[in-house]
């Protein structure tokens, strides 16, 4: 196979067969890399039924599913691979791959092994292949996936994708120099090799010099228009940068230039990003109709379904999703929190309880979630629970007003007014301008001044009106006012109590105080 020719192929190497063979597999393979995966699927399809089964084909219609996030399926065309030819190595690669994202090590480098030997240290792309699983998943090997680059590098150093690869191991070990070296050498051996610009993107995008990387992505498009991953980048660049309108456009033209169910499911994560819920929702719902068995839109459409309120149908598509889940299907840890929101939202709150400690266990770090399971708690009023949860996340320094707030109603409900008193006090020192923490201190000195020998509360209920905003709640301006007005009133300050009952009078002329105070002769004799 003549140099040109492998450069046609997308850098891999394809050995044993004809001209028009090759380049009918590098036409499929070209879809897959451009992310035109039903296109793709389509043109394996016809590549089998007129060429006859073979393991690379049928590895490479798994690869297809496998970045189409259908490991399922692509496990299915591993397994067929194997099954066709036992002597063709591809196929335990790519069953080997499956092994190693999941977590199953030693049965994924059994399965490598075999490969290995299968192709007798002649076969460079199965050294890439596997050395990319090792690189891309979530659990790691760099060692060695370098250890077989080098190798591969020997055997076919005229390759781009080997060096493509190389970058990629770099790149993990944020080694981006030597990465984007690698990226170069990749471009130098074929100019509109658009992967190595695309990855050199990546480098400038894992920076955060977004100008830059934007600026490459153009430089791909520029060379082949119909790339789509510099669409998905760019508009995944914007999402970061918070220009909605710019990630919604080239998230569209992604769309356009793929438009199939798969892409339209990526389309509703990327509208789901950038905060457009209801289009999310229809965006996933279209992809649905034509991909019905696709698990991951039930999670995209739950996700959206929370943020537009939309609380049914958000527990029923976190249903679908955890019913229809296998072990190819990566559960995330916003699967359990999405769920347990929808859950807590629908006043099922001892279920989102359990769905909250799920993602907490996955990720331990995310302390702000023991805050979930605390308001859980608190809106089932299991108090000592809630104050327990809401001082986890206060004791690691992360809490904000509306933790002392939960952590104080908890307090307060369970007639524990010191330490509700203590804790709305943080509320005013977090927010001065706040008046909730003034309110919620007024409230809490009354229960402990009940015979209201110090008025304790006065200072804290005149802080609140200060505060309060016009949306303020009716029922704790009249509180506040009441209580003033009978201060005022007790302290034979007519005049002045006169002011404040008036107040509640405007605001609810039905109140029995006001009107009998307003109506007393010693009132009267105020302007």
């Amino acid at each position: 196979m003549n140099t040109k020719l492998k450069l046609s192929i997308v850098g891999l190497l394809i050995a044993g067969n004809n001209i028009l063979f090759s380049q009918s597999l590098a036409d499929a393979i070209k879809l897959t890399t451009n992310e035109q995966y039903e296109k793709a699927d389509a043109a394996f399809k016809n590549l089998l039924q007129n060429q006859g089964n073979s393991g690379e084909y049928l590895f490479y219609y798994g690869e297809n599913f496998f970045k189409n996030d259908r490991p399922e399926k692509a496990k299915e065309q591993y397994q067929k691979a194997v099954e066709v030819n036992a002597t063709n190595p591809f196929g335990y690669v790519g069953l080997g791959k499956i092994d190693w994202y999941i977590g199953k090590q030693t049965e994924a480098k059994a399965h490598f092994y075999k490969a290995i030997t299968l192709a007798a240290g002649k076969n460079a792309t199965v050294l890439m292949k596997i050395a990319e699983a090792y690189t891309q998943a979530e659990i790691k090997n760099l060692a060695e996936a370098s250890a077989l680059l080098t190798q591969a590098t020997k055997l076919d150093p005229k390759n781009p994708e080997v060096y493509i690869l190389m970058g990629d191991v770099y790149l993990e070990q944020n080694d981006g120099t030597n990465a984007i070296n690698n990226y170069e050498k990749a471009s130098a051996i074929n100019p509109k090799y658009v992967q190595a610009i695309l990855r050199q993107g990546q480098v400038w995008n894992r920076a955060k010099n977004y100008t830059l990387a934007i600026d490459t992505y153009k430089k791909a498009k520029n060379i082949d228009s119909t790339f789509a991953p510099a669409y998905r980048e760019m508009a995944e660049i914007y999402l970061r940068a918070g220009m909605y309108g710019n990630a919604a456009y080239n998230a569209k033209r992604y769309l356009d230039l793929n438009n199939d169910c798969g892409t339209m499911g990526r389309y509703a994560g990327i509208l789901f990003q950038a905060k457009q819920y209801k289009e999310a929702v229809a965006a996933a719902s279209e992809a649905q109709k034509c991909d019905p068995n696709n698990v991951y839109l039930h999670r995209y459409l739950a996700f959206a379904q929370f943020e537009s309120n939309d609380f049914a149908n958000g527990i029923a598509n976190c249903e679908a999703f955890f019913s229809k889940a296998n072990e190819d299907v990566k559960i995330i840890p916003l699967d359990y929190e999405y769920y347990a929101k929808l859950l807590s939202k629908s006043k099922k709150d001892s279920l989102a309880i359990i769905q909250f400690k799920k993602a907490l266990e996955l990720q331990p770090d995310k302390i702000e979630l023991n805050a979930d399971i605390a308001t859980c708690h608190r809106n089932l009023k299991q108090y000592a629970d809630a104050i327990k949860y809401y001082n986890i996340k206060i004791d690691a320094g992360k809490a904000g007003a509306n933790d002392y707030y939960g952590l104080g109603l908890s307090y307060y409900f369970s007639k524990d007014f010191v330490n509700a008193d203590s804790a709305f006090s943080q509320i005013i020192k977090s927010n001065p301008n706040l008046g909730l923490g003034y309110l919620w201190r007024a409230k809490t000195n009354t229960q402990l001044d009940p015979k209201n020998e110090k008025w304790a509360a006065k200072t804290f209920y005149e802080d609140f009106l200060e505060k309060a905003k016009p949306e303020e709640s009716k029922n704790n301006l009249v509180d506040a006012n009441t209580y003033l007005g009978v201060y005022y009133m007790n302290n034979k300050d007519i005049c002045t109590a006169k002011t404040f009952f008036k107040k509640v009078a405007e605001l609810d002329p039905t109140n029995k105080n006001a009107k009998g105070f307003l109506d007393s002769a010693e009132a009267k004799k105020c302007p």
